[in-house]
């Protein structure tokens, strides 16, 4: 009851492979991915029913000549504005740090008369040191490993 074997070798499985997709004959062959016959077999037919419903896939198009325009258009999106353009709009926005310089690197002396500021600073470096001490480095986030 079994079928017969078929003959082995690369012969019998590119004939089996044409046999399958309905090509007749080796002079009909072709590299093409979007083979002619095939498409047009697709494309037969009305796109949607008379209920409304879409019987094949279709691609809505502005119009043929929006396609033929795009064509050669490059494939990424171009800029819009110029550099100089662009920082003004961010510098309008506050986006851009002014200053800097030799002068911004130097710390202003503090002054010694002004034992508020100076407790200030004294309380905010204590604070910190005690946060150190409490959070040693590495102790975070072990993801549950104990």
């Amino acid at each position: 009851m079994r079928p017969p074997t078929p003959p082995s070798g690369p012969e019998s499985l590119e004939q089996d492979y044409r046999e399958r997709m309905g090509i007749r004959g080796t002079n009909e062959y072709s590299d093409r991915l979007d083979r002619r016959d095939m498409l047009s077999a697709s494309n037969k037919g009305p796109i949607l029913s008379t209920g409304g419903k879409p019987l094949r896939p279709f691609t809505l198009l502005d119009s043929r000549q929006t396609i033929q325009d795009g064509v050669f258009r490059s494939g990424h999106n171009l800029p819009t504005m110029t550099i100089d353009e662009y920082l003004e709009e961010e510098k309008a926005r506050g986006g851009i740090i002014e200053g800097g310089g030799a002068a911004s690197g130097l710390s202003p002396e503090p002054d010694e008369d002004n034992y508020e500021k100076g407790d200030a600073e004294t309380l905010k470096a204590r604070e910190w040191d005690e946060y150190v001490e409490s959070n040693p480095k590495g102790a975070g986030n072990t993801l549950n490993r104990g």
